[in-house]
């Protein structure tokens, strides 16, 4: 696919997922931010599917660990050099954001690439991932950490919410760079910018109601566990999905979104039920260079999703990274004692396989096998 095919498609995506939110902001004026909020748009409580799964440790877990999915990551998060990340990849960002920016070119450079959609070069789109993934991921997150938050009684909700997403971004951020020696200037863009925008501007309603009453987003992140004897993280991966209304009665365009994207359509069974099919492309490779530019490679993947309610209950992809292939039944979705539970099983590049289960009731926190 030639570079001017690819950035057209890119500007295509941007201009789906973005255009309609922005008109309807221009037209309604925002309300207030509403502390006291009762109102259920991402955290149904529902006792079966993905609604069931999401948690505060879940998000720890896809949000925090999301690079993992990668071919060349370790995987394993008792060995992984997090001393080191931290003090390059997180404290200089906050101590030095200058000096990371000037490495990488200066801020002309910086807000083409991380900040503003001023450039379409495929290996100039840093910013589209930001607007979408940090920006937009970020604030739904903490939305539906501040309704399950609420939900449980537990004090400051908002306040829990928002400490908790920001630190998954921080966590996000030092799983990216085992060896990091500089800090980046995608990490000023995301925790300076991005993360931290995202959970101040959705406290306010209106992003929230639109993305999820109108576009129907919903977090289907993967069922993260922790296997052995090989004391992996396996299965994780934060992913939001979109259901855009394009005029038909029960066929809606389905996009997903986290490391990487896919396209398709969402279509109505019954009065509850959906069925959904997406295929795109998914991260196969990410590379930084020595001014700390991320670029990122991608390869074809698909999937097919079934969901109830907009709470996701059975999942099969395919993709590029190290698990080909993954298949996620989540709590509910079968029947009897078992209800609860939620079942995995991945490939891996390696023809190898891993299974797992998940306990609803265990804040979503799953075990597997891996050799």
């Amino acid at each position: 696919m030639g570079r001017g095919v690819r950035a057209r498609l890119a500007r295509w995506a941007l201009l789906t997922v973005c255009a309609a939110p922005l008109q309807a902001q221009i037209r309604t004026p925002w309300n207030a931010p509403s502390h006291a909020d009762s109102t259920r748009l991402l955290h149904k409580g529902y006792d079966y599917g993905s609604d069931a799964y999401n948690s505060p440790a879940t998000v720890l877990l896809n949000k925090g660990f999301d690079i993992f999915q990668l071919r060349q990551s370790p995987r394993n998060i008792t060995t992984f050099p997090y001393r080191n990340a931290w003090h390059h990849g997180i404290r200089e960002v906050f101590q030095h954001p200058g000096a990371a920016v000037d490495r990488f070119g200066g801020w002309n450079r910086f807000t083409r690439v991380e900040l503003l959609p001023l450039s379409f070069q495929l290996d100039e789109l840093n910013w589209f991932v930001n607007y979408t993934e940090h920006f937009m991921g970020g604030g739904l997150t903490m939305r539906l950490l501040d309704e399950w938050y609420r939900a449980r009684g537990v004090p400051a909700p908002r306040l829990m919410a928002m400490l908790n997403t920001y630190a998954a971004s921080v966590l996000n951020e030092v799983s990216e760079q085992p060896g990091v020696r500089i800090a980046s200037p995608g990490g000023v863009a995301d925790l300076l910018v991005f993360d931290a925008a995202a959970i101040l501007l959705f406290h306010w309603d209106q992003p929230t109601r639109f993305l999820t009453q109108t576009l129907q987003a919903a977090d289907w992140s993967s069922q993260a566990s922790l296997t052995w004897p090989n004391r992996q993280l396996q299965n994780n991966g934060q992913y939001f999905t979109f259901k855009v209304p394009v005029g038909l009665e029960r066929t809606r365009l389905f996009i997903r979104g986290g490391m990487g994207a896919q396209l398709g359509i969402s279509h109505r069974v019954g009065t509850a039920h959906h069925l959904s099919l997406g295929a795109g492309g998914d991260t196969e490779v990410r590379e930084i260079d020595a001014q700390g530019h991320e670029t990122v490679g991608f390869a074809p993947a698909a999937g097919i999703y079934w969901d109830r309610n907009n709470s996701l209950l059975v999942s099969a992809t395919t993709s590029p990274a190290e698990n080909v292939l993954a298949v996620n039944v989540y709590p509910g979705a079968l029947p009897g004692v078992v209800k609860s539970l939620g079942l995995w099983l991945v490939r891996t590049r390696r023809d190898e396989w891993r299974v797992g289960v998940i306990h609803r009731r265990a804040l979503g926190l799953g075990v597997g096998y891996g050799r």
